[in-house]
């Protein structure tokens, strides 16, 4: 009951991400990594040019100094989403580090004696805002959002403890523009609208995103989605030296459930067989609907006799299985299925797809209802 209870909650605060999103996070995170290096690049050169013609000043060698530091976090944080490494939990530190480094320039500063520039720099502010807008593109509005609190919490942080310590006010006692409490709410307001925004931003790249890559009766994904997928994972393969595989299968006598019960009847034996399919694999498996009744299976870091006791273990459930039409009347269905292995029948994604098709049309020809694992 307690257990059941965590997982609810846990929905509640941190659902989970559909994998086709998580996929595209990580294309965004090697984005965000390549452009906070690119920034950082970017700040060192004013930072440089203010420390040469004001060598007293404070932004100079602050300012490289962070930028050195988001250069050397940056390159380790871009090389593992490279590799796809990391998933949620590196975009989450990559956020809390990309706020947490204008939050640390201002205390730096506030430190050094220039509370002025601190509290009154576009720049930071802008930089905040950078933060969290282009958490959008890790396709996550958890991460939106965290980085929007982050940014307000650490900012009314800063100014909370500038004021404790009488930061706020000049070396003639008068106090600095942008400390006051209707400054800090404006900036506020600001920081969070622009989080909102960022949210919605998500959100509808989120439904365009899956509109795109799943095909609308089955949900599953759909054939351009599973070559873009399945291309990703053999060259992780390739890279590991593990072993793949990719099966293809087919409704066995698919059409005369059209033909005696109607196409309603068809789609409702797709959709049933796809939820049998998409409940028994792996979070790591990707399940495509190709066409028709013909259906693709992505099994990285799994053996050819691990691919086919799996598919095996399927038909039977499917065999097994009663399927209530439309209009009342009961169907069982089987189907057949051909496995082909990385790096044993090929390497490419289509060359794989070839030659798991060969042994599903050579289980047809035997009968149906049998995967087909070997030529």
């Amino acid at each position: 009951m307690i257990a059941r209870l965590e997982r609810k909650i846990r929905r509640v605060i941190w659902p989970e991400q559909e994998p086709e999103l998580a996929d595209a996070g990580r294309a965004g995170e090697v984005v965000i990594a390549r452009g906070r290096l690119f920034v950082a690049t970017l700040l060192a050169l004013p930072g440089i040019i203010t420390w040469i013609r004001t060598p007293h000043a404070l932004q100079g060698p602050v300012g490289i100094a962070l930028a050195l530091v988001a250069t050397c976090v940056g390159f380790p944080i871009l090389r593992r989403a490279h590799r796809g490494e990391g998933g949620t939990y590196l975009g989450l530190s990559s956020v809390i580090l990309d706020v947490t480094l204008v939050t640390l320039y201002q205390v730096l500063l506030m430190v050094g004696g220039d509370a002025e520039s601190a509290l009154h720099s576009r720049i930071t502010f802008t930089l905040y805002t950078l933060a969290i807008t282009v958490s959008a593109l890790r396709y996550d509005g958890r991460l939106v959002r965290i980085a929007g609190v982050i940014a307000v919490a650490e900012y009314l942080g800063l100014i909370a403890w500038a004021n404790a310590t009488g930061h706020v006010f000049d070396t003639e006692g008068h106090r600095i523009l942008g400390s006051g409490l209707r400054s800090q709410m404006e900036y506020s307001i600001i920081l969070l609208t622009a989080t909102a925004l960022a949210a919605v931003i998500v959100d509808r790249a989120q439904v365009l995103r899956l509109s795109g890559i799943r095909d609308p009766l089955t949900k599953l994904a759909n054939r351009g989605y599973f070559h873009e997928r399945a291309h990703q994972e053999l060259v992780r393969t390739a890279r590991t030296g593990r072993p793949s595989t990719i099966a293809m299968l087919d409704i066995d006598h698919f059409k005369s459930v059209n033909d005696a019960h109607g196409h309603a009847a068809g789609d409702m034996v797709l959709r049933k067989f796809a939820s049998i399919l998409g409940a028994t694999m792996r979070a790591s498996d990707l399940v495509a609907r190709l066409g028709g009744e013909e259906f693709a299976v992505l099994l990285p870091e799994t053996s050819l006799d691990n691919a086919r006791i799996k598919l095996e273990s399927i038909r039977d459930t499917l065999r097994d299985t009663t399927i209530t039409l439309p209009s009342g009347a009961t169907v069982r269905v089987t189907f057949s299925a051909g496995i082909a292995a990385w790096p044993d029948d090929g390497t490419a994604v289509l060359t794989l797809l070839q030659a798991a098709d060969e042994r599903l049309l050579a289980g047809k020809r035997a009968g149906r209802d049998v995967v087909v694992a070997v030529g």
